[in-house]
């Protein structure tokens, strides 16, 4: 696969977290994406990528977080392999009541489920998803999620834009957050949740107040915070990937992607 390079930058724009002895995979896990200093820029002047630099190692399955713009290009399938290989996508999207079913008398989710068979006709060895569960109910979204799992199970290696922190909790080997269109950390879960000194999350409502949220470095610390404010109700959990992103970013991941639409027109 080749990758066109738009426009170079100096230094390395992304962090990574891994170990050095890390940073140079075995030959049978060498990077199957490579891109250095990738730039989108809108003709309004908007820029939605500013020097993305990003590798994907073979059978890993990568989640990007935060507004950015992801391409893929479609590839050709022999007629009798795509109609085994459709058979087979249709029945793990549950989609085989709807197989006879003209595309235009589908719901909205099942079109987007279809959307993502395209994408997994002919196994490819690479799959590049953007936004692959948008729109879709619960049900829906785990049966993509098993159905993206298995092809990594077998291999494939997969590249995923995601608006939904539990999706990249649950399916990512990594997740990259990107910010101001630049990727601004790269890691495992444990890596991102590592960057955080206070990794508790209390949260709580005064009586007539809105939730209030506090963190704390031990679990220990969070009770005597309880005790000693008297508080009847509340909930304490670990940090999670949300906690990680805004303290990396400064924003809420939610906050930020209801902007995305107004600062990135298409």
């Amino acid at each position: 696969m080749s990758t066109t390079v738009i426009s170079e930058v100096d230094q390395p724009v992304a962090e990574e977290l891994h170990a050095a002895n890390e940073l140079a995979p075995a030959e049978g896990a060498r990077a199957a994406i490579r891109v250095r200093g990738l730039v989108k820029q809108y003709r309004n002047g908007t820029e939605a990528n500013r020097g993305i630099d990003l590798e994907v190692r073979r059978g890993e399955l990568v989640s990007i977080l935060g507004p950015n713009e992801l391409f893929v290009g479609f590839k050709g399938v022999a007629k009798r392999e795509a109609h085994r290989s459709a058979t087979e996508i249709i029945h793990e999207l549950d989609l085989d009541a709807e197989a006879n079913k003209r595309v235009g008398d589908l719901s909205g989710g099942q079109r987007r489920r279809i959307l993502i068979g395209l994408a997994l006709l002919g196994n490819p060895p690479l799959l590049v998803l953007d936004e692959p569960t948008t729109g879709l109910d619960p049900v829906s979204r785990r049966a993509v999620w098993n159905v993206i799992r298995r092809r990594v199970a077998e291999g494939c290696t997969v590249l995923l834009s995601t608006h939904y922190i539990e999706e990249a909790e649950r399916l990512s080997d990594r997740v990259g957050i990107i910010s101001a269109g630049k990727m601004i950390a790269i890691g495992t879960l444990d890596e991102l949740l590592a960057r955080l000194a206070k990794s508790y999350r209390l949260s709580y409502r005064e009586i007539l107040d809105e939730t209030q949220v506090r963190y704390f470095a031990t679990f220990a610390e969070a009770q005597r915070y309880v005790a000693e404010q008297c508080i009847a109700e509340y909930s304490l959990a670990r940090a999670s990937l949300e906690d990680v992103y805004f303290e990396l970013t400064g924003h809420r991941f939610e906050d930020e992607q209801a902007e995305e639409s107004v600062l990135c027109p298409a």
